[in-house]
């Protein structure tokens, strides 16, 4: 039986037993984030995964170095070894005191960019509020697109990894998530889908949306409503490029508005 020492004992949990450490960089384009950085002094990794929490995912600045290539401001990482293993490092969370947003009240939860963007969405006792600079634009839009499956992997075929052993678990899931494996991504005949990318640039072009810049507030969709609490309808922009006012165009009579130089081409008014 192996004897171990008090101070092996304490050395080797004290080096397994998790780190942290300064991001220099992280990839976000793999299905599994990866993060490089530092750990102990002269203990510099890459590729270490870093998973992140379903329905919210962050991407960290780089570090910031000097000319020799030192990091002198960076995030911060804190790692765990699975099952001690020094070779098998996991970035469990990361932070960035540079553009952390602190000092919230109980109970507040946000979101942001970085500190020079001014971007935020916070949740605080008071409401909701989506903050940008004057610079930025804010905007709620529509993807001209319905929604899909969430399911992974197209119907037909065998079942994929059903039954089979848990032995090499970790390599089958670097495998399965973006890693390189024989299989060319299918298993069983099913090809295996995974991932998304960002979709806000396809919204951009989108003509439904709610858009607040420093220069205007535009609103678009097939039919634009302004209602009051009552639930009614006081302002229709049409699909027949008509603008009904008083009313929901097909609710009330209507006639077009006239001016003091004469009849408006597009714009109805309520009758009565």
């Amino acid at each position: 039986m192996h004897r171990a020492t008090p101070l092996n004992s304490s050395l080797r949990g004290y080096s397994a037993g998790g780190a942290r450490g300064v991001v220099d960089q992280v990839d976000d384009s793999k299905l599994m984030q990866e993060m490089g950085g530092n750990f102990m002094a002269n203990e510099t990794r890459s590729g270490v995964e870093a998973p992140q929490n379903y329905g919210f995912t962050s991407v960290v600045f780089d570090a910031e170095k000097d000319a020799m290539g030192k990091i002198k401001a960076s995030a911060e990482h804190f790692s765990a070894f699975i099952g001690g293993s020094r070779s098998f490092p996991v970035a469990g969370s990361m932070d960035d005191r540079r553009h952390r947003l602190y000092k919230l009240e109980k109970g507040d939860t946000a979101m942001f960019r970085g500190r020079g963007d001014k971007q935020q969405f916070h949740l605080s006792q008071d409401g909701g509020f989506w903050t940008a600079p004057q610079d930025k634009t804010v905007r709620m839009h529509l993807l001209q697109e319905d929604s899909e499956s969430n399911a992974t992997m197209n119907q037909g075929g065998g079942s994929s990894g059903s039954g089979g052993s848990s032995s090499g678990g970790h390599a089958a899931a670097r495998d399965a998530s973006g890693g390189s494996s024989s299989g060319g991504g299918q298993q069983g005949g099913q090809q295996q889908n995974r991932g998304q990318q960002a979709r806000y640039k396809d919204g951009q072009k989108s003509p439904m949306f709610v858009e607040v810049t420093k220069d205007k507030t535009r609103m678009g969709g097939n039919q634009c409503h302004l209602a009051l609490a009552d639930g009614k309808t006081y302002l229709h922009c049409h699909t027949d490029k008509q603008v009904y006012v008083g009313a929901e165009a097909g609710k009330a009579s209507f006639d077009y508005l006239v001016t003091l130089s004469g009849p408006c081409v597009n714009s109805l008014g309520k009758i009565g």
